[in-house]
């Protein structure tokens, strides 16, 4: 068996062992009835939130809240309606077995299919991503680009239903992302459309005092999740072998993802400027190390709500490097790729990185102050009141309100 062959059947074997570690799926999802712990008998309102159950069966300090800013933020929203008037039950995006046993007044809903409920109930899209059919045009067109590249075929990951009856029934859209991000559901939905911004944990630590810029300016940090090719890694692992004096540092799942990593087995595993690290838990020691290393976080991705990794990193003082469709205004502390070619990222890495420390000191410190005032807990949660609060007054079916205050 040659070696190409071998690392095929190797990373076949990897991605079906991560499909049998999943054995059990739940074939019913928990109905979290009340979720925001309030008082019922002062409540005469009721609202449904369509979203992710888990966190509502973790306690406050649980370590899972760290792998994701949605756990969090799931929790944050029942409280914010709650503070509304209103008693919040919460249901898994996945559940689709959920009848409703009480009338609700208000449904906020991450699914774009329709939900078993009254049709004139006051109904609220949470977008995360941009959307659907820009997204799913902008992933095929980087698939379109890597099978020019090395006529290499990868399985498409994260494609979404195009087909949104829930969205098109709904009296409002709110989502993450900047008016870049939100303009793509303007053009499809003739309703009120509000972004927000994600946060980074505000537990994370700044270093700026112990980090040499003067090294770190060549240290570049790809941080995400999973469906590379939407993020953009096979961009970098067709620059950075050009410049050996650069060094990427690739937290994400790419192991489970079997097919991209043979096309990519070469750079991702035997290029000594590359390292891949696999998952690396926010705000550990190993995320602490990496960032006090890195001057630099950068996603090239095709699409996004706001990519809430990019933050993050953002709150650790790495300057951003991105696309326009992370979502993320990077104003005069990070950079806009003026398009996600090979060439123009590449342009923009080799420029920044032959800029003096001290302007990399400087762009460090903007990140977080930005960080800190805009994209922070505080900052979403006074959002969602704004948003929530404009959305219930204004609706003209909302029975929620009268004259202004709640029932």
């Amino acid at each position: 068996m040659n070696i190409k062959v071998h690392e095929v059947v190797k990373h076949l074997l990897i991605r079906l062992y991560n499909k049998l570690k999943i054995t059990i799926k739940p074939t019913r999802y928990p109905v979290i009835l009340n979720a925001n712990g309030v008082d019922e008998s002062n409540y005469t309102k009721h609202a449904l939130l369509i979203y992710i159950v888990m966190p509502f069966l973790l306690k406050d300090d649980d370590p899972f809240l760290l792998r994701h800013q949605h756990s969090k933020q799931c929790k944050q929203i029942a409280a914010i309606l709650g503070e509304l008037g209103l008693v919040v039950d919460v249901v898994d995006i996945r559940d689709r077995k959920f009848r409703p046993s009480r009338d609700y007044d208000l449904v906020i809903c991450n699914r774009v299919t329709d939900t078993p409920l009254n049709k004139d109930i006051l109904s609220i899209y949470l977008a995360t991503t941009l959307h659907h059919k820009v997204h799913n045009e902008n992933l095929r067109r980087r698939h379109k680009l890597l099978y020019e590249r090395r006529g290499y075929r990868v399985r498409l990951r994260r494609v979404y239903a195009e087909a949104m009856p829930y969205v098109e029934r709904s009296d409002a859209i709110v989502g993450f992302g900047n008016e870049f991000i939100m303009s793509s559901w303007r053009e499809g939905f003739n309703v009120p459309v509000y972004p927000f911004d994600n946060y980074g944990f505000k537990e994370t630590e700044f270093m700026l005092d112990s980090k040499d810029f003067s090294t770190a300016r060549m240290n570049f940090l790809f941080f995400t999740s999973s469906s590379q090719m939407q993020k953009g890694l096979d961009l970098l692992l067709e620059i950075f072998p050009k410049h050996p004096d650069l060094h990427l540092y690739i937290c994400s799942d790419y192991e489970k993802e079997g097919d991209f990593c043979a096309c990519y087995h070469q750079e991702l595993y035997e290029t000594p400027n590359i390292h891949p690290m696999g998952w690396v838990t926010v705000n550990g020691s190993e995320y602490n190390e990496l960032v006090r290393k890195c001057a630099f976080v950068i996603l090239p991705s095709c699409s996004e709500g706001q990519s809430g990794s990019v933050v993050q990193c953002m709150h650790s003082g790495l300057i951003p490097l991105v696309t326009k469709e992370t979502g993320i205004d990077t104003e005069d502390f990070g950079i806009t790729f003026s398009d996600d070619t090979v060439e123009e990222i590449e342009r923009a890495m080799l420029e920044v990185s032959e800029l003096p420390e001290s302007w990399h000191r400087e762009h460090s410190l903007r990140t977080r102050m930005v960080s800190e005032k805009k994209y922070s807990e505080g900052a979403f949660m006074d959002r969602w009141r704004y948003m929530l609060a404009e959305i219930l007054s204004g609706a003209g079916k909302s029975r929620l309100f009268s004259n202004g205050e709640p029932q």
